[in-house]
């Protein structure tokens, strides 16, 4: 049995290699397709991982937000009261408020202002996991003083520690720096106190509908630590059950998962970057069926040789297969050290997620197999109805 898979796998390799500049220039191709569909898998992914990256760094079991607020950068806010009432139920271990708008950022250099993210808390609060911002509380506190996003756009000029620009009109200054990165709402971000926060925003516009935040009891996001041992799912179901209606309590996770739907299912984004997984899927797939089908018509007195010494019709179209994993491997490898290549110099250039995860290799990896082996499949019409006499008849 090993022998015959070796002899079928030496003939199906020595039929493509046989022409070795047709044979490279179908790596060529397939490579292509793989690449443009990791590249599409990436900045998808990239979408919804930085969008989420935030989320993913709040010191948070539970989140509590407006019933209308159905997405993080929607403006809807609720009462701080609602966090006060969170705190009285049993397995609630604490609830902090957090604050979210766009500020606009005016940097001393001469660039020209631009909308940044803007988060506050209360730096007595653990409300971010962001190492840099835990070590930064107490010096929060101080009046005009703020955290950098260490990984925000260009656009913005320079941004590190010490210097002094502006935010939303007030002179502020940068007296650390975080890393959190851009995304499709913002290009940067900053972290200020609860009070420097009220300081800017209370005469100044802010966030896309451009209202005055005039009180800290208008709360964007509340994050809630349960106690250990709780049963997070069961917690989120009692104070949705109690608390008033406005509110909607939901698990960290979950949260995280209303988003990344939001931005997959909702917006047109999702479905461009689906497409474009599509097209290189296609693309792959004509390149391998004009491969194997020329192949195929090329060698058809050997098939049909084959076939007249006694091998079935599935032994031919076994070899077929062979060839077309052999191409799905060979064209797949180089893809992948190119998208690699091209993830990291996005990631470094932009800012955004670019991750070459396993879960993303494993799908373009079985969506080549699959283009290849649907490609061949397609192309052995010709060889199912081979008939060895009929061929040798017409040379005669």
């Amino acid at each position: 049995m090993i022998q015959v898979f070796i002899f079928k796998l030496s003939l199906a390799w020595k039929t493509l290699f046989y022409k070795q500049k047709r044979f490279l220039a179908a790596l060529f191709a397939i490579s292509f397709a793989v690449f443009l569909m990791f590249l599409q898998q990436g900045f998808q992914n990239a979408l919804l991982n930085s969008n989420v990256e935030f989320i993913q760094n709040l010191n948070t079991d539970l989140i509590i937000a407006s019933r209308r607020r159905y997405v993080s950068y929607i403006e809807h806010t609720f009462k701080k009261n609602r966090l006060y009432q969170a705190r009285g139920f049993k397995g609630v271990e604490a609830a902090y408020p957090l604050y979210i708008t766009m500020g606009i950022w005016k940097s001393n250099q001469g660039i020209k202002e631009r909308a940044i993210r803007v988060f506050a808390f209360n730096p007595a609060d653990s409300v971010f996991l962001l190492p840099a911002v835990q070590e930064s509380a107490s010096e929060l506190q101080l009046p005009d003083t703020l955290l950098a996003d260490k990984k925000a756009s260009k656009v913005y000029g320079l941004m590190e520690k010490g210097i002094v620009a502006e935010l939303s009109g007030r002179s502020v200054r940068v007296i650390g720096m975080f890393e959190l990165g851009t995304d499709f709402v913002a290009e940067g971000n900053l972290i200020i106190s609860d009070q420097n926060f009220l300081r800017i925003f209370s005469e100044q516009p802010s966030g896309f509908e451009g209202t005055l935040r005039s009180s800290l009891n208008e709360v964007d996001l509340g994050l809630i630590k349960a106690e250990q041992g709780i049963d997070i799912d069961s917690l989120a179901k009692v104070l949705n059950q109690s608390l008033p209606p406005d509110v909607v309590v939901l698990s960290k996770q979950n949260f995280i998962q209303q988003e990344i739907k939001h931005w997959n299912q909702t917006t047109p984004v999702g479905f461009v970057f689906a497409v474009g997984t599509f097209i290189g899927f296609v693309v792959g797939i004509v390149v391998v069926y004009n491969i194997i089908y020329t192949d195929i018509s090329e060698n058809l007195p050997q098939y049909a040789t084959l076939k007249a010494m006694g091998h079935s019709t599935s032994y031919l179209l076994s070899i077929v297969l062979l060839e077309s994993t052999i191409i799905s491997i060979f064209g797949f490898l180089p893809g992948l050290w190119l998208s690699v290549l091209i993830y990291e110099l996005i990631a470094k250039t932009t800012g955004l997620l670019m991750q070459m995860t396993s879960n993303v290799i494993t799908m373009v990896l079985s969506l080549t197999f699959i283009m290849c082996i649907l490609a061949g499949l397609l192309s052995t019409k010709k060889l199912q109805n081979i008939d060895p006499a009929e061929l040798y008849g017409q040379k005669i």
